[in-house]
């Protein structure tokens, strides 16, 4: 499950600032748009879609379990992990979130732009970047969008236990406009636990704990 986040959360920065900031600071891409994405690492390839607004993202990666997602809510401070096949949820600290996969919380990104580029017919400009944690970093190229969207990524991803890994994320049929509000909500019904309380040191043998009884949950 670790590795799922990882590949969720790992590119959802975006913004055009040159100087070294906070990589979550640059979670908000300030316009809305919608798009699928398909993530290279190691591990395989995964396909997705995903929806983002000011201050909300949603992202869905298609697995042999049928699915998983993540809603995150920058302003209420919470990453909602959903089972899409079992209609089950997690919510999370986003802090919490960002510390299972590598303290993403504390990165600083520094880029340095290289040339303008054209990606998935979108004029989108080339940055060599850098961004460094405690616990992990990544290093490699991102393409942005005039808009601020991060249209690909290549480069590796570290850790603090060695496990370097390389990584290639591209996003294609980029539609920029408005997403439903309720896109970005926990939808109706749904089975789940609310650990926004739960210390940061503590999540990850909770959500472990919780695994085998939601897993269960596959085609209720």
């Amino acid at each position: 499950m670790r590795h799922f986040i990882a590949l969720l959360l790992m590119f959802v920065w975006g913004g055009s600032a040159l100087a070294a900031e906070p990589a979550l600071d640059l979670l908000d891409v300030p316009v809305s748009y919608a798009a699928a994405f398909s993530v290279t690492s190691s591990r395989g390839t995964y396909h997705g879609r995903v929806w983002h607004a000011p201050g909300l993202e949603r992202r869905e990666v298609a697995t042999t379990g049928g699915g998983q997602g993540i809603l995150i809510d920058r302003k209420a401070d919470s990453a909602t992990l959903l089972g899409l096949s079992g209609k089950w949820y997690v919510g999370l600290s986003l802090r919490a979130a960002a510390g299972m996969v590598g303290g993403l919380d504390a990165w600083q990104a520094n880029r340095t732009r290289l040339r303008d580029e054209t990606v998935g017919g979108l004029r989108a400009t080339r940055w060599k970047t850098l961004a460094e944690g405690p616990k992990g970093g990544f290093s490699g190229d991102i393409w942005t969008s005039r808009d601020g969207i991060v249209v690909k990524a290549v480069g590796v991803l570290s850790s603090a236990d060695g496990d370097d890994s390389p990584v290639e994320m591209t996003l294609s049929d980029v539609r920029v406009g408005p997403v439903d509000r309720q896109m970005f909500d926990v939808p109706k019904g749904w089975f789940g636990f609310d650990l926004r309380q739960v210390p940061p040191d503590k999540v990850v043998q909770a959500v472990e704990s919780l695994r085998p009884m939601l897993e269960g949950r596959k085609g209720k």
